[in-house]
Protein backbone atom coordinates (compact mmCIF):
# COMPACT_ATOMS: atom_id res chain seq x y z
CA UNK A 1 0.00 0.00 0.00
CA UNK A 2 0.80 3.73 0.06
CA UNK A 3 0.82 6.38 2.60
CA UNK A 4 0.82 9.88 1.31
CA UNK A 5 3.23 11.92 2.86
CA UNK A 6 2.57 16.18 2.88
CA UNK A 7 4.75 17.59 1.11
CA UNK A 8 7.12 14.29 -0.04
CA UNK A 9 6.67 11.64 -2.26
CA UNK A 10 4.74 8.41 -1.26
CA UNK A 11 6.11 6.43 1.42
CA UNK A 12 5.46 2.57 0.74
CA UNK A 13 4.56 0.78 4.15
CA UNK A 14 4.79 -3.24 4.97
CA UNK A 15 1.29 -4.64 5.27
CA UNK A 16 0.23 -7.74 6.87
CA UNK A 17 -0.79 -10.64 4.73
CA UNK A 18 -2.52 -12.14 6.93
CA UNK A 19 -5.54 -10.72 9.29
CA UNK A 20 -5.27 -10.23 13.34
CA UNK A 21 -6.85 -11.82 15.53
CA UNK A 22 -7.59 -9.86 19.12
CA UNK A 23 -9.53 -11.07 22.18
CA UNK A 24 -12.67 -9.57 22.49
CA UNK A 25 -12.36 -9.16 26.57
CA UNK A 26 -9.28 -6.68 26.50
CA UNK A 27 -6.24 -6.80 24.41
CA UNK A 28 -3.02 -8.01 25.33
CA UNK A 29 0.01 -5.82 25.02
CA UNK A 30 2.50 -6.21 23.84
CA UNK A 31 5.71 -4.32 25.46
CA UNK A 32 8.44 -4.34 27.02
CA UNK A 33 9.28 -3.59 30.68
CA UNK A 34 8.22 -0.63 31.53
CA UNK A 35 11.25 2.03 32.44
CA UNK A 36 10.65 5.23 35.06
CA UNK A 37 11.02 8.20 32.97
CA UNK A 38 12.42 11.81 33.96
CA UNK A 39 11.07 14.10 31.62
CA UNK A 40 11.93 13.13 27.78
CA UNK A 41 13.95 9.86 28.69
CA UNK A 42 14.23 7.02 30.52
CA UNK A 43 15.93 7.13 34.08
CA UNK A 44 18.83 4.86 33.01
CA UNK A 45 19.17 6.85 29.81
CA UNK A 46 19.12 10.49 31.74
CA UNK A 47 21.42 9.34 34.23
CA UNK A 48 24.42 7.91 31.25
CA UNK A 49 24.11 11.36 29.37
CA UNK A 50 25.11 13.31 32.67
CA UNK A 51 27.74 10.89 33.96
CA UNK A 52 29.13 11.82 30.32
CA UNK A 53 28.68 15.70 31.32
CA UNK A 54 25.74 16.12 28.34
CA UNK A 55 22.90 18.39 29.18
CA UNK A 56 19.51 16.89 29.15
CA UNK A 57 17.48 19.41 29.58
CA UNK A 58 16.77 19.99 25.94
CA UNK A 59 15.37 17.14 24.15
CA UNK A 60 17.85 14.97 22.43
CA UNK A 61 16.05 13.00 19.27
CA UNK A 62 16.78 9.07 19.24
CA UNK A 63 19.87 9.61 16.13
CA UNK A 64 21.44 12.01 18.58
CA UNK A 65 21.52 9.84 21.45
CA UNK A 66 22.88 6.95 19.03
CA UNK A 67 25.61 9.26 17.62
CA UNK A 68 26.55 10.04 21.55
CA UNK A 69 27.03 6.42 22.46
CA UNK A 70 28.92 5.83 19.34
CA UNK A 71 31.41 8.33 20.41
CA UNK A 72 31.29 7.37 23.72
CA UNK A 73 32.26 3.61 23.16
CA UNK A 74 35.09 5.02 20.44
CA UNK A 75 36.82 7.42 22.61
CA UNK A 76 36.56 4.96 25.24
CA UNK A 77 38.15 2.22 23.50
CA UNK A 78 35.22 -0.44 24.15
CA UNK A 79 35.16 -2.21 20.91
CA UNK A 80 35.53 -5.54 21.67
CA UNK A 81 39.72 -7.14 20.97
CA UNK A 82 38.83 -9.41 18.43
CA UNK A 83 35.10 -8.68 17.54
CA UNK A 84 34.91 -5.13 15.92
CA UNK A 85 31.17 -5.12 15.74
CA UNK A 86 30.81 -5.99 19.82
CA UNK A 87 30.88 -3.13 21.96
CA UNK A 88 31.98 -4.80 25.54
CA UNK A 89 30.28 -2.58 27.81
CA UNK A 90 31.88 -1.02 31.17
CA UNK A 91 29.93 -0.01 33.67
CA UNK A 92 27.64 3.20 32.27
CA UNK A 93 26.67 1.04 29.46
CA UNK A 94 25.91 -1.44 31.40
CA UNK A 95 23.46 0.33 33.61
CA UNK A 96 22.08 1.50 30.49
CA UNK A 97 21.47 -1.62 28.47
CA UNK A 98 21.67 -4.31 30.80
CA UNK A 99 24.03 -6.16 29.08
CA UNK A 100 28.13 -7.20 29.45
CA UNK A 101 28.24 -6.27 25.37
CA UNK A 102 26.47 -5.06 22.43
CA UNK A 103 26.59 -5.18 18.56
CA UNK A 104 27.31 -1.79 18.00
CA UNK A 105 24.03 -1.73 15.60
CA UNK A 106 21.87 -2.73 17.64
CA UNK A 107 22.39 0.20 20.19
CA UNK A 108 19.86 2.53 17.77
CA UNK A 109 17.17 -0.35 18.31
CA UNK A 110 18.06 -0.98 21.86
CA UNK A 111 17.84 2.24 22.50
CA UNK A 112 14.32 3.21 21.37
CA UNK A 113 12.56 1.55 24.85
CA UNK A 114 14.33 4.71 26.41
CA UNK A 115 12.37 7.39 24.93
CA UNK A 116 9.26 8.72 26.25
CA UNK A 117 7.72 8.80 22.55
CA UNK A 118 7.42 5.74 22.40
CA UNK A 119 6.67 4.20 25.80
CA UNK A 120 3.43 6.27 25.36
CA UNK A 121 2.64 5.46 21.35
CA UNK A 122 3.13 1.92 22.83
CA UNK A 123 0.67 2.57 26.04
CA UNK A 124 -1.80 4.29 23.21
CA UNK A 125 -2.54 1.59 20.47
CA UNK A 126 -2.33 -1.02 23.32
CA UNK A 127 -0.14 -3.24 21.06
CA UNK A 128 2.61 -3.44 18.73
CA UNK A 129 2.68 -3.57 15.03
CA UNK A 130 4.29 -6.18 12.76
CA UNK A 131 6.27 -6.39 10.07
CA UNK A 132 4.99 -9.05 7.50
CA UNK A 133 7.96 -11.61 8.39
CA UNK A 134 6.75 -11.66 12.09
CA UNK A 135 3.10 -11.98 11.22
CA UNK A 136 2.82 -15.59 10.79
CA UNK A 137 4.12 -16.14 14.08
CA UNK A 138 2.06 -13.77 16.30
CA UNK A 139 -0.96 -14.81 14.49
CA UNK A 140 -0.48 -18.67 15.27
CA UNK A 141 0.24 -17.86 19.13
CA UNK A 142 -3.08 -15.31 18.96
CA UNK A 143 -4.96 -17.99 17.30
CA UNK A 144 -4.10 -20.16 20.07
CA UNK A 145 -5.91 -18.19 22.96
CA UNK A 146 -8.48 -18.93 25.07
CA UNK A 147 -10.71 -16.21 25.15
CA UNK A 148 -13.38 -15.55 21.89
CA UNK A 149 -11.84 -13.98 19.03
CA UNK A 150 -12.81 -11.68 16.50
CA UNK A 151 -11.52 -10.72 12.96
CA UNK A 152 -10.06 -7.74 12.81
CA UNK A 153 -11.23 -5.53 9.60
CA UNK A 154 -8.71 -4.00 8.35
CA UNK A 155 -5.57 -5.77 7.50
CA UNK A 156 -3.11 -4.14 10.21
CA UNK A 157 -0.28 -2.02 8.71
CA UNK A 158 3.12 -2.49 10.01
CA UNK A 159 5.04 0.30 11.86
CA UNK A 160 8.31 -0.58 9.48
CA UNK A 161 8.60 1.14 6.07
CA UNK A 162 8.93 -1.19 3.25
CA UNK A 163 12.40 -2.13 2.29
CA UNK A 164 12.16 -0.89 -1.72
CA UNK A 165 14.29 1.19 -3.86
CA UNK A 166 11.65 3.98 -4.43
CA UNK A 167 11.53 4.51 -0.18
CA UNK A 168 15.34 4.26 -0.01
CA UNK A 169 15.29 7.44 -2.77
CA UNK A 170 13.87 9.48 -0.20
CA UNK A 171 16.62 10.10 1.46
CA UNK A 172 19.53 8.38 -0.49
CA UNK A 173 22.20 11.66 -0.37
CA UNK A 174 24.96 11.64 -3.32
CA UNK A 175 28.63 12.63 -2.16
CA UNK A 176 28.01 16.25 -4.33
CA UNK A 177 24.46 16.97 -2.33
CA UNK A 178 26.67 16.14 1.24
CA UNK A 179 29.19 18.64 0.57
CA UNK A 180 26.19 21.59 -0.60
CA UNK A 181 24.78 20.30 2.89
CA UNK A 182 28.05 20.65 4.70
CA UNK A 183 28.08 24.58 4.23
CA UNK A 184 25.31 25.17 6.58
CA UNK A 185 26.60 23.55 9.45
CA UNK A 186 23.90 24.27 12.30
CA UNK A 187 21.81 21.94 9.61
CA UNK A 188 24.38 19.80 8.51
CA UNK A 189 23.89 16.55 11.48
CA UNK A 190 19.98 16.71 11.50
CA UNK A 191 19.69 16.39 7.87
CA UNK A 192 22.74 13.91 7.35
CA UNK A 193 22.01 11.66 10.33
CA UNK A 194 19.79 8.89 9.58
CA UNK A 195 20.28 9.57 5.28
CA UNK A 196 21.32 6.74 3.18
CA UNK A 197 25.10 6.93 1.34
CA UNK A 198 27.02 4.65 -0.81
CA UNK A 199 30.31 3.97 0.03
CA UNK A 200 32.95 1.61 -1.41
CA UNK A 201 33.34 -1.74 -0.15
CA UNK A 202 36.24 -3.47 2.10
CA UNK A 203 38.58 -4.72 0.11
CA UNK A 204 39.31 -7.06 2.41
CA UNK A 205 35.70 -8.38 2.86
CA UNK A 206 35.92 -11.66 0.40
CA UNK A 207 32.16 -11.72 0.91
CA UNK A 208 31.20 -9.07 -0.52
CA UNK A 209 30.04 -9.41 -3.98
CA UNK A 210 29.71 -5.97 -4.81
CA UNK A 211 32.36 -3.18 -5.16
CA UNK A 212 30.29 -0.76 -3.57
CA UNK A 213 27.38 -0.80 -0.79
CA UNK A 214 24.87 1.66 0.67
CA UNK A 215 24.67 2.50 4.35
CA UNK A 216 23.04 4.00 7.05
CA UNK A 217 24.38 7.31 8.65
CA UNK A 218 24.02 7.01 12.19
CA UNK A 219 26.21 9.74 13.27
CA UNK A 220 29.08 12.47 12.80
CA UNK A 221 32.76 13.18 14.07
CA UNK A 222 34.03 16.36 14.30
CA UNK A 223 37.84 16.45 13.88
CA UNK A 224 40.39 19.05 13.31
CA UNK A 225 42.47 19.22 10.17
CA UNK A 226 46.11 20.00 9.68
CA UNK A 227 44.89 23.52 8.39
CA UNK A 228 43.08 24.23 10.91
CA UNK A 229 39.45 24.09 9.81
CA UNK A 230 37.05 21.59 11.58
CA UNK A 231 35.94 18.05 9.06
CA UNK A 232 33.22 16.22 9.13
CA UNK A 233 33.27 12.39 9.38
CA UNK A 234 30.33 10.21 8.78
CA UNK A 235 30.07 7.20 10.97
CA UNK A 236 27.94 4.83 9.15
CA UNK A 237 25.93 1.00 9.58
CA UNK A 238 28.33 -2.08 8.92
CA UNK A 239 31.83 -0.08 9.27
CA UNK A 240 33.81 1.00 12.39
CA UNK A 241 35.59 3.16 10.19
CA UNK A 242 34.63 6.61 9.68
CA UNK A 243 33.55 8.17 6.37
CA UNK A 244 34.99 11.15 5.05
CA UNK A 245 33.08 13.35 2.56
CA UNK A 246 35.14 12.68 -0.52
CA UNK A 247 34.77 9.20 0.10
CA UNK A 248 31.17 8.73 -0.52
CA UNK A 249 29.93 8.47 -4.04
CA UNK A 250 28.14 10.35 -6.54
CA UNK A 251 26.21 8.01 -8.71
CA UNK A 252 23.24 5.64 -8.43
CA UNK A 253 22.95 2.73 -6.31
CA UNK A 254 22.43 -0.61 -8.57
CA UNK A 255 19.62 -3.30 -7.89
CA UNK A 256 22.43 -5.67 -6.62
CA UNK A 257 23.75 -3.06 -4.20
CA UNK A 258 20.01 -2.61 -2.90
CA UNK A 259 19.54 -6.11 -2.82
CA UNK A 260 22.70 -6.94 -0.50
CA UNK A 261 21.03 -3.58 1.98
CA UNK A 262 17.68 -5.36 1.95
CA UNK A 263 19.58 -9.07 2.57
CA UNK A 264 21.25 -7.30 5.27
CA UNK A 265 18.40 -6.09 7.04
CA UNK A 266 16.69 -9.19 6.61
CA UNK A 267 19.42 -10.64 8.58
CA UNK A 268 19.28 -8.34 11.46
CA UNK A 269 22.97 -6.52 10.52
CA UNK A 270 21.08 -3.17 10.07
CA UNK A 271 18.12 -1.45 11.69
CA UNK A 272 14.90 -1.46 9.85
CA UNK A 273 13.36 1.70 8.97
CA UNK A 274 10.27 2.77 10.78
CA UNK A 275 7.57 4.64 8.85
CA UNK A 276 7.99 7.17 11.04
CA UNK A 277 11.80 8.14 11.37
CA UNK A 278 11.35 7.74 7.27
CA UNK A 279 8.42 10.08 6.58
CA UNK A 280 10.44 12.53 9.06
CA UNK A 281 13.95 12.46 6.68
CA UNK A 282 11.73 12.13 3.81
CA UNK A 283 10.85 15.86 4.79
CA UNK A 284 13.89 17.42 5.86
CA UNK A 285 15.87 16.33 2.94
CA UNK A 286 13.20 16.73 0.10
CA UNK A 287 13.84 20.30 -0.72
CA UNK A 288 17.46 19.67 -1.18
CA UNK A 289 17.16 16.71 -3.06
CA UNK A 290 14.84 18.41 -5.35
CA UNK A 291 16.74 21.50 -6.25
CA UNK A 292 20.19 19.65 -6.12
CA UNK A 293 18.73 17.21 -9.14
CA UNK A 294 15.94 18.92 -10.39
Amino acid sequence: MEKKVENVPFIWMEESKEQLYTPMKGKRKFKSKKKEFVGWGSKPLIEFLQSIGKDTTQNLSHYDVTAIINSYVRESNLFHPKRKKTVVCDEKLHSLFGRKSVSRFKIHDMLEPHFAGYQEEAESEGELFYSSDQEETVSATRKQHSLPKKKVVETPKSCFAAIVPENIKLVYLRRSLVENLVKKPEEFEDKVVGSIVRIKCDPNDYLQKNSHQIVRVTGIRRVSGTDGNTENLLQVSNSVKDIHICMLSDDKFSEEEFQDFQQRIKDGLLQRLTVVELKEKAQRLHEDITKHFG
